[in-house]
């Protein structure tokens, strides 16, 4: 599994629920995630790289839930991405 980094953007309906955004390349993404999803270094859980660009630059990722806009699939910049320690 991979692990993305994201930023804490506030609390969200539900007492246990928050509120992240996901830096892809056509902006920041808002993410509606369980606390206990979000790791104490600020990352999420996703699948490996579905694709990636030409010059292996970006990369597609499925996200642990769907965007404020529909996507369950963006695009990030590799750099954002690390491989979770089993």
């Amino acid at each position: 599994m991979m692990r993305l980094k994201v930023e804490k953007i506030g609390q969200g309906l539900h007492p246990t629920e928050v509120v992240v955004g996901v830096k892809t390349t056509s902006g920041v993404q808002q993410l509606y995630i369980d606390n206990d999803v979000l790791a104490q270094d600020s990352t999420v859980s996703v699948g490996w790289p579905v694709a990636q660009d030409k010059s292996g630059a970006t990369l597609l990722v499925e996200l642990p839930g769907e965007t404020a806009n529909g996507s369950w699939r963006v695009w990030v910049d590799r750099e954002d991405l690390q491989t979770q320690e089993r």
